[in-house]
């Protein structure tokens, strides 16, 4: 009776097996057929994706691809998709109607508004830094001139007052009365009034005494057209400037 009962068991379970691995079987059948047709979707796109090259339209957006990168190490490019060599993962196209690296920087225009921001074309051109320091400001001691009457006279009319006083070219500094000059040119005038022949060395030696005692050119120049004796003789400014010194009184 026993062994009856253990040989129904064993059929039972036998029948139950084959039916639990017949189930099993169609499933994974059913699996296999859903998952080799996804397989075959998925192999298709990479195979299309795999034969694309920098500057071909990707098919599945229909957008032109500049090249492939690495959004890690984006300053590498490459011409076409794969694997990064640098990080586990696949390369990203970049696409000729994007933003390239995605370096570009927009602001709003309500935030434009708010910090005063505003843009201009760029131009080529040349800056010129700004240096502020401290100087000093001193004559050209190459450019002065010493001004003197080189006798001993008189300031009858001084024409400036004070120094750094702006003066022009020739114009009077000074009125001088020199008593020697006046003994000179009478000495001249009056070789020049002498009645006899060959004076001429007496006439150029009062013309020499003129010159000794300090007379300018000009101003014996003027005794003997004039005949007349000149008293008083006028410093000029040989050149423009201002006066740095007045040593007169």
């Amino acid at each position: 009776m026993k062994l009856k009962l253990f040989a129904s068991v064993l059929i039972g379970a036998g029948v139950l097996g084959a039916g639990g691995y017949a189930l099993y079987a169609i499933g994974m059948k059913r699996g296999m057929d859903m998952s080799g047709g996804a397989t075959a979707t998925a192999s298709g796109t990479g195979a299309s994706t795999a034969a694309m090259k920098a500057g071909d339209v990707d098919p599945s957006t229909g957008r032109k691809v500049l090249y492939w990168h690495d959004p890690m190490v984006p300053g590498q490019k490459f011409d076409k998709p794969g694997k990064s060599p640098f990080m586990e993962m696949m390369l990203v196209p970049v696409y000729a109607d994007g933003d390239g690296d995605q370096s570009a920087v927009t602001v709003s225009p309500r935030v434009q508004q708010n910090l005063g921001l505003r843009t201009a074309e760029v131009t080529r051109g040349s800056i010129t830094p700004k240096v502020e320091t401290a100087g000093g400001i001193a004559f050209n001691e190459r450019d002065q001139v010493v001004v003197q009457a080189r006798a001993t006279g008189y300031i009858e009319r001084l024409h400036v007052r004070a120094t750094l006083d702006r003066v022009s070219k020739g114009q009077p500094l000074a009125d001088l009365y020199v008593p020697d000059w006046v003994a000179a040119q009478e000495e001249f005038l009056s070789v020049r009034r002498m009645q006899g022949s060959d004076l001429s060395a007496l006439v150029d030696g009062a013309r020499q005494r003129m010159r000794q005692v300090g007379m300018s050119d000009e101003l014996m120049s003027l005794v003997e057209t004039g005949g007349k004796v000149q008293p008083r003789f006028t410093l000029v400014a040989p050149m423009g400037g201002v006066i740095v010194e007045l040593m007169a009184c």
